[in-house]
């Protein structure tokens, strides 16, 4: 194999090979990573598009050029591998088991040539939608001939598999969403009034956090929300962006047209999820931000235009507003107490996913031993 494909010299020999495209999928790995990492089961991983800079710095991650510096991959998750490169990826990496997202036509390329060479092949879905519902994992199962398994995060999403998994020769196995995990351990390390005190919050000022998006249809959405603020005067909005932007769109529609009561925090400040512990609501467009608040018993409002609809909206865990005026009175209601019910037993999401999952692994490991 040509030694540009990889910095590292030799046969590599893991347990468990990650592969990773997106963001989410990213965080659920790593939670997971934490798991086999204190069962002293070795992985690596293979990271391309938005995970090669989340996982550029962990020592566990496989560096091929081809994956880790390809801009036509980041900006396509549509974009094919080149076919020479995925024949030669077995020849210098060997796994038993390859976990990998749903995110891109690449890594149904990986998952393809890992089946055929006998691995375990399990594909993580990181969202509660049926799965014919997402156009970004689409490009996935197009070029996906064959799996063993696909893992979800609930019993609601493993319906919509039924279909897939047959077409594919898979089972389904339940096994939630590790990134929610994120959130449980931020609540209950969070002192929500130190964090007030830290941001110079009173202790009875009402707080109201909304998380961003990057869609086509985001800034009106997000216009819409500024003027719902300005009928609130006295309740205090936190904003946070989308990690891969930088808040100039947000930074700029609040100087033209917010009163004072709206902050926008930047990256490194305070993460999104420890300033929903001081909030009595989130906001947001579509982003995946609301799943993780309603896991977590908090308040969530969509400004999106009525003909959108998705799990939350329909299963009523969470409310929607198109114009100003109502979602305002949205805000006040949960302001003053309104919740919704519990996420985790409408959903059937079991606990500790990360458990579930590295337990899965490790007894699939032994059965190979065997």
């Amino acid at each position: 194999m040509p030694v540009s494909h990889s910095s590292e010299t030799g046969y590599i020999k893991t347990a468990i090979l990650f592969v990773a495209y997106d963001q989410g999928e990213s965080n659920a790995f790593i939670r997971i990573q934490e798991r086999l990492k204190s069962a002293n089961i070795p992985y690596r991983i293979l990271a391309m598009g938005r995970a090669a800079e989340v996982f550029k710095d962990n020592p566990a991650l496989i560096q091929i050029d081809e994956l880790t510096h390809n801009d036509a991959l980041f900006d396509n998750r549509d974009q094919p591998l080149n076919q020479n490169l995925v024949y030669h990826l077995p020849e210098m990496i060997s796994a038993k088991i390859v976990y990998t997202g749903m995110t891109s036509r690449a890594q149904a390329q990986i998952a393809n040539i890992w089946d055929r060479r006998g691995a375990k092949v399990i594909a993580f879905y990181d969202n509660f939608e049926p799965v014919d519902s997402i156009n970004y994992v689409q490009p996935f199962l197009e070029e996906l001939s064959h799996i063993d398994e696909f893992h979800v995060p609930g019993k609601t999403t493993a319906v919509s598999f039924q279909d897939v998994a047959r077409s594919k020769g898979a089972k389904v196995k339940v096994t939630g969403q590790p990134s929610l995990e994120d959130w449980d351990r931020v609540y209950e390390e969070t002192d929500i009034w130190l964090l007030r005190d830290t941001l110079n919050i009173h202790p009875e000022q009402p707080v109201v956090l909304f998380a961003g998006d990057y869609s086509n249809s985001y800034p009106n959405a997000f216009q819409t929300f500024i003027e719902a603020t300005r009928m609130l005067p006295d309740v205090l909005f936190l904003v946070t962006y989308h990690p891969g932007f930088d808040g100039g769109l947000e930074q700029r529609i609040i100087e033209s047209m917010a009163g004072g009561n709206v902050h926008l925090l930047h990256h490194g400040t305070y993460s999104t999820a420890t300033l929903s512990t001081i909030a009595s609501a989130v906001i947001v467009h579509k982003s995946s931000v609301a799943q993780q608040a309603i896991y977590r018993g908090k308040p969530v409002i969509y400004v999106t235009d009525q003909n959108y609809q998705n799990l939350m909206l329909t299963e009523h865990l969470a409310i929607r507003a198109s114009t100003p005026k109502p979602l305002a009175v949205m805000i006040k209601a949960h302001i003053l107490g309104y919740r919704p019910p519990a996420i985790a037993e409408k959903l059937g999401i079991p606990d500790a996913p990360s458990k579930t999952i590295s337990r899965l692994m490790i007894d699939e490991l032994g059965r190979k031993s065997d």
